[in-house]
Order: structure tokens, then C-alpha cells, then sequence
């Protein structure tokens, strides 16, 4: 019996499972370990409004947690390498419950410049992320005490401004450079800008939010005839629009390539600049997980934590600690583990359903594009067809056609063919009777009057087959008696 104040279903199947997802990944050359360390530090520690251990200062591993936020930072060495990695994990403050989850990991080597690394991932309910992805803060603060590149590239606070030919010759140089890992966002200046240096897009949030992830550069009217020069029409920019240049690019390259050109229409409204705004962030942090791999270029958490784990265990054994030191230790790092393993499936299985979710792309496209290719072709009602006079034609008349001896062709009647040299009848015209054309009726070619007895003994002299085909075979009778 059904009762009213329970549902008849289960409302544990019908929520939704949060997934994780990876918003973006950048990866850099560092020059000062110690004082980005630090920026970081200060700045989460400012941001979550909590006191850090003092471990946390000293570049060792700690754990912390406040107010539902939780610091925690692994240190490994392994031979002359060092790694040190913080995770931070933030909820949103909002209707939507959202989880950020920041991973930086610095890794110095002797005689090179250190590794910058940096993760974001957000695990939320949502099937579709209504949200822009932008880096973290302390970012820019770090970009600014300290020198981060990329390649041949710096990373800088803000956009790059093109003030000479010179530098238009290195911007052309800069998109083809094949180690180039970021998209590059070009902004052009329309010709009738009062000011020769603010395109329609504002570049400054833009390249606050791509930090490391994308080049922003503006480009004024005068020195867009490089670009022409250089890549000519197709993949050039100018005119106000703006042009995005993957990683890859040269002068071969297919405009419907991913490179994609927005006309000024697409931004020449505060609405229609916020959607472009928010497809170009999400553009750059798409290619940044494409451009970077994880585990080579880029340094994930747990690739530190478990040679870690090895040290701490190893350190506590050596100076003599307790059975009960050693097993919470034990507890703690087998707790860490599941926790990223049960992290590591949620992100395989958000990977597994994006892809599940572009392959039915892919198949629906297929699907429209064989129907439009079988759909026949549209009929166009074009009206009644004009009138010779409408056309500027005279009107056919057959009774006004001159005899083909005036339009210059020989007539019917020409005069017979002279066959007497060859011994034949000559061919005396067309149209008259058989006699006179000195033959014969039809009745009379070469034969009498119809004679009986002649047809008969035409019969009998016929051979007569073995055995007769209306009698016996020793039945004389001719053919027909």
C-alpha cells in the first residue's frame, strides 16, 4: 500500500553525482622559487582569512584547514631534485554549490631555471559550466616580482602594445614561432578611432583572466599592412576585427583552421563584447590543456605527494618515532590516497562523457551533412516565359521560310544522274507509279495471272519428307489431296 507522505520513487537516483572537471593548466620558467613561494602563500592566506603553520613558511609539508577551506603541501627530493606542491581547496560562495581546487607545484634543478606549474579544477553538479574560467590571482602578483616565460615569450601583467614596424615584424615572427605554446588574441584599432591604441575589446580584463594562458596584443590601424604582407588577406587582420592564432600557425595555414576572425560587429556592444569576453576565456584555457601535458610539461599534485609520503615515513623511522606516530602517519597518508584516487576517477569519468558527449557531436554533424548532400536541389519558379518580341526576337513563322534553294541549299528537283556510262537506269524522279517508272504492277513482277495447277505442281515437286505429315508412311497422296 502506497502511503501519500513517502514518494514512490528514489530520490537518491535522481541528484546528480558532482564531477570534477580541469578548468586550465600553465606551465613556466621561474626564476625566484622562494619569493613566489611566499606570494602565494600570503595571498591564499589573505584570501581564506586564516594563520598558516609555521611549517607552511619554511617550504615543508603541513596541512590546514578553516572554514571549510584546506591547505595542504607536499616537499620530495629525489637525487638532486626538489618539488614542492600546495593544494587548495575553495568553495564558492553562491546558490550553485562549486568546489575550486588550485594546485601549484615549483620544481628546482641545479643550474636551471626553476619549473612554475598551475592547475585549477572545479567539481560542481552542473552539466555545462556557467562560469568564465579565469587564473588566480595571486598570479599577477607573482608575474610581478618575479620573471616567468614561456619559451622564448614573458609573461606580463599587460598586454603587448604594438608601437613600431619593428615590433609588427616581431609579432609576425612571434605567431609562427613554432615553440609558441598559448594562443595569441590580436585586437585591431578601427581607422576612425580617436584614439590610435583602444580597440573595440578592452584588453586589460582580458588579459588579467588569461594570464599564462593566452597573449593578448593590440594592433593599430597603421601597422596591420604587415600582417597583410606577411600572411596575406586570409590570415591577415585589420579594420577593427580581431583574429586568434592558435599554437602552430605559418604562413600555410587554413583560416578554418582554428583560427578564427571576429568582425567588429561581434563587439561593438557592451552585451555582444561580454560574449565574445567570455568565448575567448574559455577558448584559452581549452588550448592550454591541449598544449601542455599533464605529468610532462605540467607537474600534477600527486606526482609529488607520493615520494613524500616515502620521505616523511622514512624520516620517522629514522629518528625512532612511536609505533602510534608511525601509524597515524600510515592512516593519514592512506586517507590522502583515496582521496586522490577517488579525485582521479572523477576526472577520468568527466573525460570520459565530454568525449561521449563530442562523439554525438560529431555523428549529428555527419548525420546533417549526408541529408544535405542527398536533398535535391530547390526549384526556382522563374514565371511564364517571355514572348519573342519581350526578348527582342522576331516571331518564328514557318510560311515566311524561304524555299531551301534561297537559303543557299540545293532543292529536290535537281536533275537526274547520268547512270548510261555504267550501263543502269537512270533515276528518273520521285513520287510516280511503277509503270511509270517502267516497272511492272505488283501483281505482274515477272509472273501471270494466279494459276492454280501451276501452284500445284510447284508443290509436287517439292521433296516429300520420311514419313508423311498427314498419313501413313506408305501413303502416296501428295502434299495436300
Amino acid at each position: 500500500m502506497l502511503h501519500h507522505d513517502k514518494p514512490t520513487y528514489d530520490e537518491s537516483r535522481t541528484k546528480v553525482a558532482p564531477r570534477t572537471r580541469e578548468i586550465l593548466r600553465i606551465a613556466a620558467h621561474l626564476d625566484k622559487t622562494d619569493t613566489a613561494r611566499e606570494i602565494t602563500l600570503e595571498w591564499l592566506e589573505s584570501a581564506s582569512k586564516t594563520e598558516l603553520p609555521d611549517e607552511a613558511w619554511s617550504g615543508n609539508a603541513f596541512h590546514h584547514e578553516a572554514e571549510k577551506r584546506a591547505f595542504t603541501a607536499v616537499r620530495a627530493k629525489e637525487d638532486d631534485v626538489q618539488t614542492w606542491a600546495l593544494r587548495f581547496v575553495e568553495p564558492e560562495e553562491g546558490d550553485i554549490q562549486r568546489e575550486w581546487t588550485t594546485e601549484v607545484a615549483i620544481r628546482e634543478r641545479p643550474g636551471e631555471d626553476a619549473e612554475f606549474c598551475l592547475r585549477t579544477l572545479a567539481k560542481s553538479t552542473e552539466t555545462k559550466m556557467r562560469v568564465q574560467p579565469r587564473v588566480p590571482g595571486f598570479l599577477e602578483h607573482v608575474v610581478k616580482e618575479c620573471t616567468m616565460e614561456q619559451g622564448a615569450a614573458k609573461i606580463e601583467k599587460e598586454p603587448w602594445v604594438v608601437e613600431s614596424e619593428y615590433d609588427a615584424a616581431n609579432l609576425a615572427e612571434f605567431l609562427v614561432d613554432p615553440d609558441r605554446r598559448t594562443p595569441a588574441f590580436v585586437l585591431t584599432v578601427p581607422e576612425e578611432s580617436e584614439d590610435p591604441v583602444r580597440p573595440l575589446l578592452d584588453p586589460m580584463p582580458l588579459t588579467a583572466d588569461t594570464l599564462g594562458i593566452a597573449k593578448v596584443i593590440v594592433l593599430p590601424a597603421e601597422y596591420t599592412w604587415k600582417l597583410t604582407n606577411r600572411f596575406g588577406k586570409r590570415l591577415s587582420v585589420y579594420r577593427g576585427a580581431m583574429r586568434v592564432y592558435l599554437s602552430g600557425f605559418n604562413d600555410r595555414a587554413d583560416p578554418e583552421g582554428g583560427h578564427d576572425l571576429f568582425m567588429p560587429h561581434r563587439m561593438d556592444t557592451p552585451e555582444t563584447a561580454a560574449k565574445l569576453g567570455s568565448l575567448l576565456r574559455w577558448m584559452a584555457a581549452r588550448e592550454s590543456m591541449r598544449g601542455w601535458r599533464l605529468g610532462h610539461d605540467v607537474i600534477p599534485f600527486v606526482s609529488a605527494m607520493l615520494p613524500s609520503i616515502d620521505l616523511e615515513s622514512a624520516t620517522l623511522a629514522e629518528n625512532g618515532a612511536s609505533a602510534a606516530d608511525q601509524l597515524a602517519a600510515s592512516a593519514r597518508h592512506v586517507a590522502m590516497l583515496r582521496d586522490e584516487l577517488k579525485l582521479a576517477l572523477e576526472i577520468q569519468q568527466s573525460l570520459t562523457e565530454e568525449n561521449q558527449s563530442i562523439e554525438g557531436r560529431m555523428r549529428e554533424s555527419e548525420s546533417k551533412l549526408r541529408k544535405t548532400q542527398m536533398r535535391p536541389r530547390p526549384t526556382f519558379d522563374r514565371g511564364p516565359r517571355p514572348s519573342y518580341e519581350d526578348r527582342g526576337r522576331p516571331q518564328f513563322d514557318r510560311g515566311s521560310r524561304p524555299p531551301y534553294g534561297d537559303r543557299g541549299r540545293p532543292a529536290f528537283d535537281r536533275p537526274p544522274r547520268q547512270y548510261e556510262d555504267r550501263g543502269q537506269r537512270p533515276f528518273e524522279g520521285r513520287g510516280r507509279s511503277f509503270e511509270d517508272r517502267g516497272r511492272p504492277a505488283f501483281g505482274n513482277r515477272g509472273r501471270g495471272p494466279y494459276d492454280r495447277d501451276r501452284d500445284r505442281s510447284f508443290e509436287r515437286d517439292r521433296p516429300r519428307p520420311r514419313y508423311s505429315q498427314y498419313g501413313d508412311e506408305d501413303d502416296d497422296s501428295g502434299y495436300g489431296e
